[in-house]
């Protein structure tokens, strides 16, 4: 289904619950997208595609550009799809009723370029295999065109509703359908979802994508987002761009539960550590 980011919440929960993915029409407008973009080409070009040398890249895609640190390379990223109230609102009512708070993941520029090969269909949970077995949501991926999107370019193929499939039942590639964007659309998803890049078949176009994903406090993120930020820039961040890049203890529980359990968190400095102010760390 494409909503837009004013489409009211709960009919952005029941479609995503449904559904396990949604395309937003116009999350970033153009000229968002066109400074994300200029703010990340030093990196992207910089960047060989593939994976690391001496690995196999099939996955990641032999002619692929993957540059992370994004909040780092980009503010304008941060501050305009870190935050945008659309995708934590959903991120909220999605996450939160099984963690005390959620933190960024991964974000990661995923640009395919010409003749690299289709993706293998998978679910993004499985890099937690474990608690992928719990059964219960444990992150929503975004997926931001900014650029071309289009089937021939390797728009992303996703099987409607297979986030309540089994997870040993077999994925049918035939059952897959590709998802085309505009600049500035979004596909969102559940990490359950099963989905993969497609395949580049043009000579000389890129499909450019710049992915960000909110991951459950209680499991390890896929980047060490903080060591990529640094306090330095992180400083200069809101409180809530902080939180999410890992610049604050994790509660493990929502205030609603026993006050002596709420209390404690995860990813914890001292009381008296110079760098905690108001309940996140930055320096002084």
């Amino acid at each position: 289904m494409r909503l837009t980011p004013d489409t009211d919440s709960d009919l952005l929960l029941e479609t995503i619950d449904r559904d396990g993915g949604l395309v937003i029409k116009g999350l970033l407008d153009r000229e968002t997208v066109d400074r994300i973009d200029r703010e990340l080409a030093p990196s992207v070009a910089a960047r060989q595609p593939g994976f690391r040398e001496g690995f196999d890249d099939s996955f990641y895609g032999a002619n692929t550009v993957r540059v992370q640190g994004i909040p780092a390379k980009s503010r304008t990223m941060v501050d305009e799809y870190l935050l945008h109230p659309t995708l934590l609102d959903l991120a909220d009512r999605v996450l939160l009723p099984y963690c005390g708070d959620y933190w960024m993941s991964q974000s990661e520029t995923i640009f395919i370029g010409p003749g690299n090969k289709q993706q293998t269909l998978h679910r993004d949970d499985l890099n937690w295999n474990l608690a992928a077995k719990l059964g219960v949501p444990l992150q929503i991926s975004v997926l931001v065109a900014l650029g071309d999107y289009d089937a021939a370019v390797g728009a992303t193929r996703v099987i409607p509703r297979s986030h309540r499939w089994p997870l040993d039942r077999p994925i049918d590639d035939s059952l897959a359908v590709q998802v085309e964007l505009e600049p500035g659309d979004a596909l969102v998803y559940l990490g359950s979802l099963v989905h993969g890049g497609g395949a580049n078949v043009t000579p000389d176009r890129w499909r450019k994508a710049l992915y960000l994903s909110y991951l459950v406090g209680w499991l390890t993120p896929e980047e060490a987002v903080a060591v990529g930020v640094g306090p330095e820039l992180a400083r200069t961040l809101p409180a809530r761009a902080r939180q999410l890049l890992g610049f604050a203890g994790m509660p493990e529980r929502a205030a609603a539960d026993d006050p002596a359990e709420a209390a404690l968190a995860l990813w914890q400095l001292d009381a008296d550590d110079e760098h905690v102010v108001d309940g996140t760390f930055r320096n002084r």
